[in-house]
């Protein structure tokens, strides 16, 4: 058991450190003539499983994006008996999101894994975040430029191809210039907010739209009520990827903007405690202070 317990930290560790992962088989020689193999699977049901096996001994090469999740480790100890491990693990290369599902309430992001750490901030349902590590049942997540964690009890995991992508098959032609803009904001996903930058490592509401949108070519105007005067008006029903959504705090001027993701969500700068994220736009919040759209492109 130790040495399971052992081979599940190297493991871990692995998965975490490199773009590359090769697991060596732990277990001696066996004295039959028969070789021991060690495999290691995405998950517990092998059929649907990616795979790798060797001769005892022998370095497994894992291709990151098959080291991801919930790990199963099998092998032959020295006695030729198969054993195995489970490891969740989030490989360095994976893009993969936390989305907050507190069932109404506010989540707290602390600073370890436990709640016995201190209250980083406080996040929403419909929020989405990036994983950067799992540990005892904690996702570690990358929220405002800081390391932080959330209880997995209330995050669903999300793979980046769970995102919305308006321009069809991510994998398969060319990408729409909607999708090319959803893409290149969802880079900036767990940037810090500050108030008055614009990039490209901390961001503002108006900041942010206006340097995503400049990469591309267009010029917005700097602050958020300015920028209802950019694009042409759209109705929320018409909203496409790509649009930009205008809030209102007092129902008179526009106090804050993000960008329409598709599906529902809008990715924003939002506030000096939240930095970058995603936000469900059906949200209580967003529903009572939406107040115009206008598409750019």
């Amino acid at each position: 058991m130790k040495s399971l317990h052992c081979f599940s930290r190297v493991l871990a560790s692995a998965l975490l450190a490199g773009s590359l992962l090769s697991i060596t088989a732990l277990a001696a020689p066996a004295e039959s003539s028969s070789t021991n193999t060690s495999r290691v699977d995405r998950g517990p049901n092998i059929i649907s499983s990616s795979q790798a096996t060797a001769g005892n001994r022998s370095p497994i090469p894992v291709s990151p994006d098959q080291a991801t999740g919930n790990i199963q480790v099998s092998y032959h100890d020295k006695n030729g008996n198969e054993s195995s491990a489970n490891v969740s693990v989030v490989a360095q290369n994976a893009k993969l999101y936390a989305c907050v599902n507190a069932g109404g309430d506010s989540l707290r992001v602390r600073q370890g894994p436990g709640t016995n750490y201190g209250i980083l901030c406080s996040v929403f349902d419909g929020d989405f975040f990036p994983i950067t590590g799992k540990t005892n049942g904690w996702y570690q997540i990358s929220c405002n430029g800081r390391t932080g964690y959330v209880s997995a009890e209330f995050v669903i995991e999300k793979h980046e191809d769970e995102i919305n992508h308006p321009g069809g098959n991510p994998g398969g032609g060319d990408l729409t210039l909607a999708q090319q803009i959803v893409d290149y904001a969802l880079q900036y996903l767990g940037y810090p907010y500050v108030y008055g930058t614009a990039g490209p490592n901390t961001f503002d509401c108006s900041g942010f739209t206006s340097y995503v949108f400049k990469h591309f070519g267009y010029t917005l105007n700097r602050s958020s009520k300015d920028q209802l005067y950019n694009g042409m008006p759209v109705t929320k029903d018409q909203l496409q990827p790509a649009d930009l959504l205008l809030f209102s705090s007092n129902g008179t001027v526009v106090t804050h903007v993000g960008i329409y993701i598709g599906d529902g969500q809008l990715i924003h700068a939002s506030t000096p405690t939240s930095g970058v994220i995603i936000s469900d736009l059906n949200s209580n919040y967003y529903t009572t202070h939406f107040f115009a759209a206008r598409r750019i492109i």
